[in-house]
């Protein structure tokens, strides 16, 4: 079989409080059929095709990695991971357009296609996704009666700030601050509940409140969450359902009026709460993890390929 040549251009982000793009390409690493070669430094096309010929270029981040220079002047296809698809916006279309991006990958369906109608043939869509070699159950007591964690915002995240401004003083409710999108020694990784710690910190609560932002993003404490074989209480919405988040089956869907009645709820109907939490770690597990996610891209990267040679 024929390896599929991917040029990677990417940053190191193995420290950073996001890691879904460092466990994506070791999930790329590990795959047979796929020679990736990772660029981190500043480049030319020109100089890259001397030691390796790509069937395909790929940028996991347009804003943050290092310039490769003549991508303009290369018929070779190119794609572009868009992870924060508020922000840059102008600078993403530019982009696009600039360097000639044929594919275009995003984490968020209906945010994407909101925001650039005009890319939506270049548009391919790519959920979230999670490690379950780290988030997983751990098998931990369930000390943790109701845990939020995350970035607060009225603006951003107003379920979620309402949620951590009314719970506060509530018995058996835990707040884990946002400690910063940063990078993040050992020590402090431990100390501010990263990574691992953080999953641990997760199967340890019986009930974890999120929400998905003003933007209606599947954000990745969905999947973090039930991958812990913890239950979540969280908006819904049709892309989240279309995941398979379905509520009363792999999760609890709740509102500003009703978070804290369910959450009463499900801390006293202790049966129920495993049930769901236990078929929402199954489908996770099932449906979207690293290496799920991985073999879906690469598929998509062969598909595109092999009808742009016909």
């Amino acid at each position: 079989m024929k390896k599929l040549n991917i040029l990677y251009s990417t940053i190191d982000r193995n420290r950073h409080i996001i890691r879904y793009g460092e466990y994506f390409k070791q999930a790329l690493l590990k795959r047979p059929d796929v020679n990736l070669y990772l660029l981190q430094e500043e480049s030319s096309i020109g100089r890259i095709l001397t030691r390796f010929i790509p069937d395909i270029i790929i940028f996991d981040d347009f804003a943050r990695n290092k310039k490769l220079h003549g991508l303009e002047k290369t018929s070779i296809p190119k794609g572009v991971i868009y992870w924060d698809i508020q922000k840059d916006q102008e600078k993403f279309r530019k982009f696009v357009v600039t360097q000639k991006i044929d594919l275009i990958f995003s984490f968020y369906r209906d945010a994407f296609r909101f925001f650039f109608p005009e890319f939506n043939r270049k548009f391919k869509w790519l959920p979230n996704h999670v490690n379950t070699e780290v988030f997983k159950d751990y098998g931990l007591k369930k000390e943790i009666d109701f845990l939020l964690a995350g970035a607060l915002s009225e603006k951003v995240y107003p379920l979620r700030t309402k949620i951590a401004r009314e719970m506060k003083g509530v018995k058996g409710f835990k707040h884990l601050p946002h400690p910063g999108y940063r990078d993040f020694d050992p020590e402090a990784e431990k100390n501010n509940k990263i990574d691992a710690y953080f999953a641990r910190e997760i199967n340890k609560a019986k009930i974890f409140f999120t929400d998905d932002s003003i933007y209606k993003y599947p954000v990745a404490k969905y999947f973090e969450v039930l991958a812990c074989n913890t239950l979540l209480l969280a908006p819904g919405s049709r892309e989240l359902k279309d995941l398979g988040f379905i509520d009363g089956k792999t999760f609890v869907e709740i509102n500003a009026d009703n978070y804290y009645e369910k959450a009463l709820y499900y801390l006293k109907k202790e049966a129920e709460r495993k049930a769901i939490a236990l078929r929402g770690y199954q489908m996770v597990r099932e449906r979207h993890s690293t290496e799920v996610r991985a073999a879906q891209f690469i598929y998509c990267l062969k598909k595109f390929l092999a009808i742009k040679a016909v």
